[in-house]
């Protein structure tokens, strides 16, 4: 499947791959930035009338506003890429979720915050794009590598973005000395955590809008190709200019010696330069012009016999039919799987760990639950970069995939594990402590070894090298649209197993572990073997 030999191994685009990794960066950090202070926000809006008990469900439809958004546009973007080039509609995200940002960040209205908040998805809808251009910058012997970094850029961006939003929030409150002097800041105290994303959204706009090259083959092709023909007809150009040059001095040396004869002629007829001689340089001048003319048409035709070779070569840009086979549908339900149950996961922990032990948690406090999370995603940081690549090319994409959805199992297990110890003993004590870090090795570390196999799956199942994005499309549409249903499903279900005692209250979690035998069982029905699209 993978070349086992390192020697033989395309070496990475590294500047390229910085760029789009760079823009990928900007969806974890501006979906998560306000998580610590939204609750806040939404009550300074007035739209629960004082009762904080409506907070929640507020909060909530801000939070999912974003995936909904990027959901409903993902798709149109991957095709718009197809028939337009990766560059520019890549370049559009980043711009957009500036504006986008910082306008959520001047609002006073939860009607406002809704439409930004859904601006910022539709333009961060374009990231499927950002995954294309991963797919089209490598091959069969570094794909592994190159994919086995998203779940890295993932985690900085969960780190990055909750930690913005935590510390520079309510500046007047952190900083009264200091940036809470500011007017603006006094009046809007959540518009400098919305102030310090959008700059960092235009500071990778700027780096993409200089470094970051073409990758689509059709575009790129007919721009190297002019670029070929412009620097030949250039040179052509000089070389005429250069022989006309030659035989100008030429016939002015010509020239001044019959000049020079003449003074010392003493009296003898001066003798003019022939008729012949100026017919000559005129000839020549006309020949150098016609060739000039004959080169520079030659090269117009050359370059419109080209984009007429690429459009008649290339397959035209695919349509939503066409990638609805199962080849594609299958890796996306596999995605999609993954996507639910990680999102589903994700919400758990912090509302598991921090419900009170008679409820059926832990009864830690939110800071306790900020710590272990950054924790781990810091230390989480490596294993994709170093494991994940050579646990791919030694066992297999499939097997890793199938490994990674596993620990799925361990993670939902391992709630309800904990949340019995607390319960039995009456509080977290050491055990639970301990039990923790050995919790998040075993499903949180583990678990991201799916997600850096199954874009791979996704990539290998596209019709054609025309159909990338309109694959990539639809494979973060549905993926974007689990992860706004799986919070949803989550929360609720754990709220109706306490409240009525459903399976012990533990309902929620065998749910989850009944999706995720689903999921491997997707894991299973995906390819061996990787076909090349080249």
């Amino acid at each position: 499947m993978f070349s086992n030999n390192s020697s033989s191994q395309t070496p990475l685009p590294k500047l390229q791959l910085a760029i789009v990794f760079l823009i990928q960066l900007t969806e974890p950090i501006a979906a998560t930035v306000i998580y610590p202070f939204i609750n806040q926000f939404v009550n300074n809006t007035g739209i629960t009338g004082g009762n904080e008990k409506k907070t929640g469900y507020y909060a909530g439809i801000i939070e999912s506003a974003f995936f909904l958004a990027e959901c409903f546009t993902v798709m149109l973007w991957g095709m718009a890429s197809d028939r337009f080039g990766r560059r520019p509609i890549l370049l559009l995200g980043p711009l957009g979720l500036c504006l986008a940002t910082l306008c959520f960040g001047l609002s006073t209205q939860y009607r406002d915050l809704m439409i930004f908040r859904s601006i910022q998805g539709a333009f961060n809808g374009n990231i499927g794009v950002s995954k294309t251009i991963l797919a089209e910058l490598s091959d069969s012997t570094n794909i592994a590598q190159i994919f086995s970094l998203a779940p890295m850029i993932w985690c900085i961006g969960v780190i990055m973005g909750p930690s913005i939003g935590g510390v520079l929030a309510n500046p007047e409150q952190q900083f009264p000395s200091t940036l809470g002097k500011i007017a603006l800041l006094r009046e809007h105290p959540f518009f400098l955590p919305c102030a310090v994303v959008a700059f960092l959204a235009l500071s990778f706009f700027l780096v993409a809008l200089i470094g970051l090259k073409e990758t689509h083959h059709v575009k790129k092709h007919i721009e190297t190709t002019k670029s070929k023909r412009v620097f030949h007809f250039e040179v052509s150009k000089k070389k005429l200019k250069k022989d006309f040059d030659a035989h100008s001095q030429g016939t002015d040396a010509t020239t001044r010696l019959n000049s020079d004869s003449s003074v010392t002629n003493y009296g003898a007829i001066q003798k003019k330069p022939s008729t012949s001689t100026l017919c000559s340089i005129v000839s020549t001048t006309s020949t150098l012009d016609a060739d000039l003319e004959s080169d520079q048409e030659t090269v117009l035709a050359s370059d419109s016999e080209d984009e007429e070779d690429s459009k008649t070569d290339i397959e035209p840009p695919a349509t939503l039919k066409s990638i609805l086979i199962p080849d594609v549908l299958l890796p996306i339900a596999n995605y999609s799987l993954i996507a639910l149950l990680d999102s589903s996961y994700t919400v758990l922990i912090p509302l598991t760990y921090t419900t009170s032990v008679p409820a059926g948690g832990l009864g830690l406090t939110p800071f306790h639950v900020g710590l272990i999370l950054s924790v781990w995603g810091a230390a989480n940081i490596p294993f994709p970069i170093f494991c994940i690549p050579r646990l791919i090319k030694r066992f297999g994409a499939r097997t890793v995939n199938f490994v990674g959805v596993c620990s799925f199992l361990v993670g939902f297990g391992s709630l309800s594990g904990l949340s019995m110890l607390a319960g039995a003993i009456g509080y977290a004590n050491w055990l639970v402590w301990a039990l923790i870090p050995l919790q998040f090795l075993l499903s949180n570390t583990v678990g991201s070894m799916a997600y850096a196999t199954a874009q791979i799956f996704v990539v290998n199942g596209a019709p054609s090298k025309s159909a990338l994005g309109a694959t990539n499309g639809l494979c973060q549409a549905s993926k974007t649209m689990a992860r706004t249903f799986g919070p949803v499903l989550a929360t609720s279900l754990f709220s109706l197993s306490k409240e009525h005692d459903l399976f012990g209250g533990y309902l929620v979690y065998v749910v989850f572990m009944l999706i995720t035998f689903v999921c491997m069982r997707t894991t299973m029905s995906l390819p061996r073997e990787m076909k090349n699209l080249g």
